[in-house]
């Protein structure tokens, strides 16, 4: 189906990746992964034809219908999502040509044409396009809009779902898919899960969300950072974890043994070479010229053993050496100063007048507390969020935020971020520190030197949010609010905040759906926003379950 041979990709002197070869057949699924910026979005591109490559080659079977979902969708001009869905499919322009043919089908070439066309429908099953484009509205959780509803009403959110339906109703083969877990709600995600588990598409997937990857996929592609090359692992991603973990430990003994085994040798041949040059340097007495033979004799043989040992050292298969990254440890400590820490709601409605609006609402949050917020996108999650943290004033009603309360707010931050101040500027300025100070915090957080001088907008979206984290620890913010964080961290860097989360003793605020992230953030009270109230949910993998319940009933009714 898809034939990868030998592609090359550079921007200037940086190489992205090289020589990069593989093979994917029908049905299988295959998780893309690597840290941030090796260039998996690059190479996804490359797959669908939208940018070019250096060498090698790109290979689709003939037939195949590619479709390729980026990780910014945006849907735009005054179309319904019917007229859409209608359209992307290549419904509409076949039904079109139907009706043109039908006039001249006394025509023997009109009339074969009109059968291929008509071929053409019954394979993307046109009858049954609007029943088809109902099922997946409702598994997608946007039903409640209809398909009569503009585009330009819809939320970014409800845009990336209707691209992504168009592209799954449009029969494709192979499924591209960049960060889709971005872009969906927890119950829309279970349903992709679900949806691409009962298909026989064929997927590359990239996404930091593991349980997605875990269900979905079962073979892993590793862009490796240091060789630029690529990894072709079989299994689920945990096995491709576990076996990760695995082999570096292995590699390092490997490594280690053979340092010794080098060592040993070339002791041997210093010792060697030692001998032979203190033998054809013996010179005797006239009477010993026999004993002076003998003694140059023995030193020769000595230089020859020290050359074939270093021989043996030269030919070795040499084991590389595993580069060993600091694991990125984040230190991030609640400093209380004895005043007031608690969050008060009071009968808050807020919102944008005349187009959005949630509550009222009601909600008190302690000291320590952490709380979660669910819901489908353009519920209102980050409008709650934006309006407990002060960026947006609230309707009606009033919220109460503790004096002694210092809020980290991961998504205002990342929205303001001066990206032409360097990394090592914008810390200093906000934290009052020492460049000294700064630049080993930095250090902690992953960054090198080059990063540390050079300007965020240089850096990727990971590493930005590893930026804020930092600033917050040098802060010592005492509340933490996230929307959506691991959207935009790798998965060390994901890894390192589940960390902190485990051991911080302030309090957490959190929109995910990021089912791993939000089980192990510990959630205290978990609420969900449906048609502007919030309610309590009591346990949130029963939750998921009715969710999972929910996709496994539409798919049957495909």
């Amino acid at each position: 189906m898809l034939k990868v041979k030998k592609i090359s990709k550079s921007y200037g002197t940086k190489v992205i990746f090289s020589d990069v070869s593989f093979n994917l057949e029908r049905g299988q699924r295959v998780a893309l992964v690597g840290g941030n910026g090796v260039g998996k979005t690059t190479l996804l591109k490359i797959v669908a034809g939208l940018d070019e490559t250096e060498s090698g080659k790109v290979e689709i079977s003939r037939g195949i219908c590619l479709g390729y979902m980026p990780q910014d969708t945006s849907l735009a001009g005054n179309e319904t999502i019917w007229q859409y869905l209608h359209r992307v499919t290549g419904i509409a322009a076949l039904e079109e040509e139907l009706v043109r043919l039908e006039t001249g089908l006394s025509d023997k070439a009109i009339s074969a044409h009109y059968a291929s066309v008509r071929e053409q429908y019954d394979h993307l099953d046109g009858y049954s396009l609007k029943h088809r484009a109902e099922v997946m509205m409702s598994g997608f959780s946007i039903d409640d809009i209809g398909l009569d509803r503009p585009l330009s009403d819809l939320s970014s959110g409800q845009k990336s779902k209707v691209a992504l339906i168009g592209i799954l109703l449009t029969g494709i083969d192979l499924l591209l898919l960049d960060e889709p877990t971005n872009n969906l709600d927890l119950p829309a995600l279970i349903w992709l899960e679900d949806f691409l588990l009962k298909s026989d598409v064929a997927c590359i997937i990239v996404s930091h969300d593991r349980r997605f990857l875990d269900r979905v996929t079962d073979r892993v592609f590793e862009l490796d950072r240091q060789t630029h090359s690529l990894n072709v692992s079989n299994g689920s991603y945990s096995e491709y974890l576990e076996r990760k973990i695995k082999d570096r430990s292995r590699q390092k003994e490997q490594y280690r043994q053979q340092q010794e085994e080098i060592g040993r040798l070339t002791e041997q041949a210093r010792e060697k070479k030692a001998a032979a040059t203190r033998g054809s340097r013996w010179q005797g007495s006239d009477n010993d010229k026999f004993l002076r033979g003998f003694k140059q004799d023995k030193a020769s043989k000595s230089g020859k053993v020290a050359k074939v040992l270093e021989k043996r050292i030269e030919q070795m298969d040499k084991v590389e050496r595993v580069v060993e990254r600091e694991p990125l440890s984040i230190s991030l400590e609640a400093h209380s100063n004895g005043s007031p820490m608690d969050i008060s709601l009071d009968q808050v409605v807020t919102g944008y007048p005349g187009w959005f609006k949630i509550g009222p609402i009601s909600l008190a949050i302690s000291y320590g507390n952490r709380v979660g917020f669910l819901g489908l996108n353009g519920s209102g999650k980050s409008t709650l969020l934006k309006t407990i943290t002060g960026k947006l004033p609230p309707i009606s009603g009033q919220v109460l935020i503790g004096s002694g309360l210092k809020i980290g707010n991961m998504m205002q931050e990342h929205e303001t971020l001066p990206r032409e101040e360097t990394l090592l500027a914008f810390i200093k300025e906000k934290a009052g520190r020492r460049d000294q100070e700064v630049f080993a915090a930095l250090v902690k957080f992953g960054f090198v030197e080059k990063d540390i001088r050079g300007k965020i907008s240089e850096i990727s979206p990971g590493g930005r949010a590893r930026l804020l984290l930092c600033l917050f620890s040098l802060l010592s913010v005492n509340a933490l609010v996230l929307d959506e964080p691991t959207n935009h961290l790798d998965a060390e860097a994901v890894n390192a905040l589940e960390e902190v989360l485990a051991n911080y003793k302030g309090t957490v605020i959190l929109v995910s759906h990021d089912r791993d992230f939000i089980e192990k953030s510990r959630i205290d009270f978990a609420y969900l926003i449906t048609d502007g109230q919030l309610t309590k949910v009591e346990d949130f993998r029963e939750y998921v379950a009715m969710a999972e319940q929910k996709a496994h009933k539409l798919l049957r009714t495909i």
